[in-house]
């Protein structure tokens, strides 16, 4: 093969500026498809975790507290320290905290027949426990105790359990003369309970807000 014939097959072989040009513009597009998939997945992932996420752990907040609150039943109400109003059946009460954890506020206060995982009997006593609705700085709990002594000293230990770091607001709604009014704390001046309270969730800037109804629990009577 002679020089120029060479030199031929290498010019040949070479990108031209318009192949250069090209592969570049359609390099740059797949880069754009490419960025675009990644923000659409940020925004999915994004979505996922501060709705969806947030969603499921209110709805099941929500279900727990239902069904908490619709099992309610006292073996011995003597057992609560100090209570407001309650039905008359008293299966659920306002009532103020233990002694030991004592404040001026009173609290929804549930009773508790089973033991259930969220509330372990460490030393397999028995099941029972009074458990009161309390938000705080660490969110919804639960602080409880059981019905019976748990040391042969007749002491009963106070327990808290956190049930969502997201819950901010605790809102109890009275129905006043076909009137709603809210209430951030229980009304001590009613004679009656409220009829539903108000979870409001919130996490990352997103807020939920999930309603309990107390109908067909509470009959807005006074505790004997």
């Amino acid at each position: 093969m002679n020089a120029s014939a060479r030199k031929k097959n290498k010019a040949r072989s070479a990108f031209t500026l318009v192949e250069t040009v090209m592969a570049i513009a359609v390099s740059s597009i797949v880069m754009l498809g490419c960025c675009a998939l990644m923000f659409d997945m940020v925004n999915i992932l994004e979505f996922f975790e501060r709705g969806w996420t947030l969603r499921g752990h209110a709805d099941g907040v929500e279900k727990f507290l239902r069904s908490m609150a619709m099992s309610s039943r006292f073996t011995d109400a003597s057992k609560i320290e100090e209570t407001l109003t309650a039905n008359s059946s008293g299966t659920v009460v306002v009532a103020k905290l233990p002694e030991d954890v004592r404040t001026m506020q009173y609290y929804l206060c549930f009773g508790v027949q089973e033991d259930i995982p969220f509330l372990p009997a460490f030393r397999e006593l028995s099941p029972e426990k009074i458990c009161y609705l309390v938000l705080d700085d660490e969110g919804l709990s639960i602080v409880w105790q059981f019905a019976n002594p748990e040391d042969e000293d007749g002491e009963r230990a106070v327990f808290k359990s956190v049930v969502s770091r997201w819950v901010k607001e605790l809102v109890y709604i009275y129905s006043d003369d076909d009137n709603w009014e809210e209430e951030r704390e229980i009304d001590t001046s009613r004679q009656s309970m409220p009829s539903y309270i108000k979870l409001i969730f919130e996490r990352k800037g997103e807020k939920i807000e999930r309603i309990i109804s107390l109908s067909g629990m509470l009959d807005f009577q006074i505790a004997k």
